[in-house]
């Protein structure tokens, strides 16, 4: 593989695995609880956006230094998820101050 295009030379299923990499974890935790179907599409959205962005930066970034397809793309998938589950947390986090509910594990109170 060339460094001058390492996306044009990716096969494609590697790159929808990692954009999907945090998409099913969402699905099935948003399943569970009692959101209203926008908000569901928003978090899965904001998870797949999530998952996508840093996944597929570590993938290229990882192609770029190493040349190894496939343990970029290991490292690309677990990159997506980790951040994915960040981008999430950091979301309900969003909407539990909108609410006015305390977060846990913040402020000095316990």
């Amino acid at each position: 593989m060339s460094t001058d295009q390492p996306l044009a030379e990716m096969p494609f299923w590697l790159l929808v695995l990692v954009s999907m990499a945090g998409l099913s974890g969402e699905m099935l935790r948003a399943s569970g609880s009692n959101l209203t179907m926008p908000q569901i599409l928003k978090r899965i959205g904001l998870r797949f956006m999530a998952s996508g962005m840093l996944g597929m930066g570590t993938l290229l970034l990882a192609v770029w230094k190493w040349g190894d397809l496939y343990l970029s793309a290991g490292l690309g998938i677990v990159v997506a998820v980790i951040g994915a589950d960040v981008a999430g947390g950091l979301y309900t986090q969003l909407l539990a101050k909108r609410a006015g509910l305390q977060v846990p594990g913040q402020g000095g109170e316990q």
